[in-house]
């Protein structure tokens, strides 16, 4: 079904709107958001504020919420076609139409990064400035109308607070930490436990959502587990090559995003594809299980089972939902 038209909603925006073109744009398709605004605290207000402006037939002196919008992609301008142009083109197309006028049109904070620890950050930002979380981008995609896309991640507060099903899971492997890490371990390969096989499958790198004091105490209480060679039951992919490995006493908590199909680690492998394994994308310390072993750690069942209910959930839901 098509989506309601919600333009009479907004008279206030269709009127500024003109405003904040820039010099030379004379026809633009952007992909924007309309959010309850405080303009003089310059904060975003709860979605619910903004569900109470009426459907239609608006008069503007009647309007006590103030609308701000957010803009953060360009997918027509003066009438090219740039669905299929990288994110980096489309964005400096969506800089070069408008002029923000603070509190009323801006263009949604970015961050360009690799690293997985300044993500979570600028996640711990986001919300604190009341929005829903993080849309991760790769900078090469292309846009994707009505349709789920492997090249975009949503990162919510419920990731950030570890709420849903969570993962618990052997350390078996660690990576030597650097800069600020240094001196103790800085990342972590992890296991779940094959109950048919009796093996422990790699099924991701973690390197997020530690304290220092967690990474000290952490590596402190595994160097005396480490040994030369990898056990001949843990099995990962020729890619995963940690500085160490341990002997499996372990079990942490731990919370992902979501789970992805994976030809580096091996959790589940041959559940769901025949040839690869299941990894988990922005996996984050939650605690150490002290009440768990590792024959009592996620299964590679129910890693599969993961899978598949995180399939179905999205497809029932929809490109909005989680």
């Amino acid at each position: 079904n098509d989506p309601p038209d919600n333009t009479p909603k907004f008279p206030d925006v269709i009127r500024s709107l003109p405003k904040y073109l820039a010099a030379g744009t004379k026809s633009v398709v952007i992909d924007a958001e309309a959010v309850a605004f405080c303009r003089e605290t310059n904060k975003i207000l709860p979605f619910q504020i903004l569900s109470t402006r009426g459907r239609k037939n608006i008069d503007e002196k009647d309007i006590k919420v103030n609308v701000a919008i957010y803009a953060f992609d360009c997918l027509f301008l003066n009438g090219v076609n740039l669905l299929q142009e990288p994110l980096t083109k489309r964005r400096e197309a969506l800089y070069g139409a408008f002029k923000e006028t603070p509190g009323e049109f801006m263009f949604v904070t970015a961050k360009i990064s690799r690293d997985v620890d300044e993500l979570q950050v600028f996640l711990e930002d986001s919300i604190a400035e009341n929005t829903e979380g993080l849309i991760v981008k790769t900078m090469d995609a292309t846009y994707e109308p009505s349709k789920r896309s492997l090249n975009w991640l949503k990162l919510k507060k419920d990731y950030m607070e570890g709420c849903g099903d969570s993962l618990d899971l052997v350390p078996i492997g660690a990576f030597h930490g650097r800069g600020k890490r240094t001196g103790v371990y800085g990342a972590y390969l992890l296991a779940c436990y094959d109950e048919n096989t009796e093996e422990l499958q790699s099924i991701c790198k973690i390197g997020t959502g530690f304290s220092d004091a967690e990474l000290a105490s952490l590596s402190e209480a595994l160097r005396p587990t480490a040994i030369d060679q990898p056990r001949s039951y843990f099995k990962f992919g020729e890619s995963v090559r940690p500085d160490v490995w341990f002997d499996p006493k372990f079990v942490w908590e731990v919370k992902a995003a979501d789970l992805s199909v994976s030809p580096t680690h091996q959790a589940a492998h041959g559940l769901v594809d025949p040839n690869k394994g299941i990894a988990l994308r922005f996996p984050r310390f939650l605690r150490v299980r002290e009440d768990k072993t590792p024959e009592t750690a996620t299964s590679a069942e129910q890693v599969a089972d993961f899978y598949n209910a995180q399939a179905t959930k999205q497809e029932f839901n929809g490109e909005d939902d989680e």
